[in-house]
């Protein structure tokens, strides 16, 4: 563990944290509270460097990025994305601890980052039980001050009688004060002990995590390797060989085989993977039954594949010019395949959706299906290229970039937008029986889950508010009466959360709800 400066300055803000921690996020929703408590703990974490003369690094953008990622908390409501900006939130913290005070996160090892990172989890947990030790140890507590404390103690003993007479008489002089003696000798404590212990864990907890995330981020940063000396490069070309024990010839035939397996499955499928809605009779099977089984399995697939892609690039030495671009063409040749792969997939939830709507899980499927295609063009490009960081650093990217757009995006609105054009464009009887399809055909049009709109977050309630006019007369008092219901639990958690958890989509859900209201 890295010596301090002033630990008892670092040891105390981490404290200040703890308890703001617990006045921002204990019995609340979280709102607004995560954008300050993020900044609060980047402040913090500046201020404490700049004390300590450890100034930041290459990686503050991680800071920047997770405040976004905060910031998202207080916007969207929608289950998963919320707990996706959790996570995004967590990671980003972590790098910036870990990459404080180091070279930039491109230019450091992977592995050697992953192993830091993992090493930091413990670290976090660990140093500042270890520190607060130390500066409990290092009280000065003289024999000479004990001595002093001896008449003390004696007098406490002496007093103890004395104490038993005159509360016996006070207590006896005054009930009230005899009630409040009464609750202390049975531990009947004038606060209730569980919401004590709550507050208690909610503020050793973010101080731990606080002052463990300020010490390792102070620690020594990582760095880049720096280029070899001319005597050296043979001595590091041998210790990066050292990994690669599989022959070209083994791996090239692996990938060839693979290669034609899939070639052989998109031609058996593709007659009615991409022929429509029709052609999905040949399959025997329900629409639903075909594209969530299609999804998953395809899913696994494409994740395999790339695990093997990877792991075949590290492992495989390529003992020419001639074999290296053989090994890239037979890789990227799996990845082309793949990619043909889900867009079959892509193309089957797609029919799904059109011939029943959209949902959640219909939703994240189609974009995630889009981010993997992208993180295998990324391999693609690495391997061509002969630089692994364009895919990590490119993938790493291209996850945030993905999650913000579903931010933007909002899932829960665009479900409820493209559901009820697509009632409005086709309108048919609206049923609020759940089923396991958002949309039914009908003779008279489409039928839409109104109970499953509904049932979406706060998010999507100013577009359902907007398209009340669409319903009939029956259907929209019973609508009304759900939002209703809506509106005074939103406002209920409003006045319970107060301040701290305002929280930007169920405020806008509010207003809407309040501007329809009869």
């Amino acid at each position: 563990m890295t010596s301090l400066r002033s630990p008892n300055t670092l040891l105390g803000v981490a404290l200040l944290l703890g308890v703001c921690a617990d006045l921002l996020f204990y019995g609340r929703g979280v709102g607004v509270s995560a954008p300050i408590f993020v900044t609060l703990g980047l402040s913090a974490l500046l201020l404490i460097s700049r004390g300590e003369d450890r100034p930041a690094g290459a990686n503050l953008w991680l800071g920047a990025a997770a405040l976004s990622f905060a910031t998202w908390l207080a916007v969207r409501a929608e289950p998963m994305l919320v707990a996706l900006n959790l996570l995004a939130l967590a990671g980003l913290l972590l790098l910036l601890v870990v990459g404080f005070r180091g070279d930039a996160l491109q230019r450091l090892p992977p592995v050697r980052l992953a192993g830091r990172a993992a090493l930091a989890i413990f670290e976090i947990g660990i140093f500042p039980l270890i520190l607060a030790a130390r500066q409990i140890a290092s009280i000065p507590l003289s024999r000479g001050q004990l001595r002093a404390l001896a008449p003390v103690a004696r007098g406490a003993l002496l007093a103890a009688p004395l104490l038993l007479v005159f509360g016996g008489l006070l207590v006896a002089a005054d009930s009230v004060f005899a009630s409040y003696v009464g609750q202390l000798l049975s531990l009947q404590l004038p606060f209730d002990l569980w919401t004590a212990t709550a507050h208690a864990i909610i503020i050793a907890t973010f101080t731990l995590l606080a002052a463990g995330g300020m010490i390792v981020a102070l620690a020594e940063g990582m760095r880049a390797p720096s280029l070899p000396a001319e005597g050296e490069t043979e001595r590091l070309d041998r210790n990066g060989l050292a990994w690669r024990f599989l022959g070209s010839t083994e791996a090239i035939t692996v990938l060839a085989l693979l290669d034609l397996l899939f070639i052989g499955f998109m031609a058996v499928q593709g007659a009615y993977l991409f022929g429509g809605l029709d052609s999905l009779a040949r399959t025997g099977m329900s629409f639903a039954d075909y594209a969530r089984r299609g999804f998953f399995e395809l899913l696994a697939v494409a994740f395999l594949a790339l695990g093997l892609l990877c792991l075949l690039a590290i492992v495989t030495r390529r003992e020419s010019p001639a074999r290296r671009q053989v090994f890239n063409a037979a890789s990227a040749a799996m990845v082309l395949l793949v990619l043909g792969i889900l867009a079959s997939a892509f193309q089957r939830m797609w029919l799904y959706e059109l011939a029943y709507g959209f949902t959640r899980l219909r939703l994240y499927t189609h974009s995630f299906m889009i981010w993997l295609a992208v993180v295998l063009l990324l391999f693609v490009a690495a391997l061509v290229a002969a630089r692994p960081q364009i895919f990590l650093a490119g993938g790493f990217a291209s996850a945030l970039v993905y999650l913000t757009m579903l931010n933007v995006v909002s899932p829960d609105a665009l479900i409820v937008r493209e559901n009820m054009a697509r009632y409005q464009a086709n309108p048919g009887a609206l049923t609020v029986t759940p089923s396991d399809n958002l949309f039914s055909r009908s003779s008279y049009g489409e039928e839409v889950d109104l109970d499953y709109l509904l049932g979406l977050s706060s998010d999507a309630l100013p577009e359902l508010v907007s398209t009340l006019p669409l319903l009939d007369a029956d259907l929209h008092n019973r609508a009304v009466g759900q939002l209703a219901i809506t509106r005074r639990q939103l406002e209920q958690a409003a006045a319970r959360d107060g301040l701290p958890g305002w929280h930007y989509g169920r405020a806008r859900a509010l207003a809407a709800l309040g501007a329809a209201a009869p």
